[in-house]
């Protein structure tokens, strides 16, 4: 599980105004420099950064499972939602799944994802407490091996296939997506996965990665 996730941006304000009044999550902490929001069952915070930098990330929201077109509904007057080939859902054949994704203020691709292999379908209409926590974060590394064993180490393995250049840890309700760095985010306009700072805190470790360390994986105990 994800527990929170640390990220940059220099558009504070616009971020904040995005995740609290756009998409409605509730404000849990804000300072001049940083602010959290809660998303179900994780934290998600920004850190204001150099004006000069552009850190962009990707990270995803699990959604309820039934819930993709009513999510479609919900979002759409909010975002301009990123198409795939025409298509505003896409769909993964092998991991069950149905993804939306959009842009928010500062560049980051968001995706809300419907796992269909959970049991966590609702009957509640779709709201800001349909995101259940964030279930994905992307971690451009200069090794995915690499990155995969420091994971490993920890507790968090493979899952499904993986290749040199894209692997997802962990589970379908936390996975650490490790990109080699340099390759172009999926559904992004040519935007190259890059190393920005960032922190991770599972319910085993934390993991960061910053411009000089690369990345660090520290146990929880």
């Amino acid at each position: 599980m994800i527990k929170a996730v640390e990220m940059q941006t220099p558009a504070l304000e616009e971020m904040k105004n995005f995740y609290v009044n756009t998409l409605g999550l509730t404000l849990v902490q804000e300072q001049s420099t940083s602010f959290s929001v809660q998303v179900g069952v994780s934290s998600l915070t920004f850190k204001k950064s150099d004006p000069n930098g552009q850190p962009k990330y990707h990270f995803a929201f699990n959604i309820p499972e039934n819930k993709i077109d009513e999510a479609l509904r919900w979002i759409t007057p909010k975002v301009q939602i990123i198409l795939s080939q025409g298509h505003e859902i896409v769909h993964f054949e092998s991991w069950n799944a149905d993804s939306i994704y959009f842009y928010d203020p500062a560049g980051n691709i968001v995706e809300l994802i419907a796992r269909h292999n959970l049991d966590n379908s609702a009957n509640e209409a779709f709201s800001p407490a349909s995101l259940l926590c964030v279930s994905e974060i992307g971690l451009p590394v200069p090794d995915v091996e690499e990155a995969l064993l420091k994971l490993s180490r920890v507790g968090i393995v493979p899952w499904q296939d993986s290749s040199s250049q894209f692997a997802a840890a962990g589970d379908e309700c936390g996975l650490i997506i490790a990109v080699k760095q340099g390759r172009i985010w999926f559904m992004s306009d040519q935007e190259e996965a890059y190393p920005h700072p960032l922190t991770i805190k599972t319910d085993v470790c934390e993991i960061t990665l910053d411009y000089t360390e690369g990345m660090q994986v520290k146990e929880l105990r």
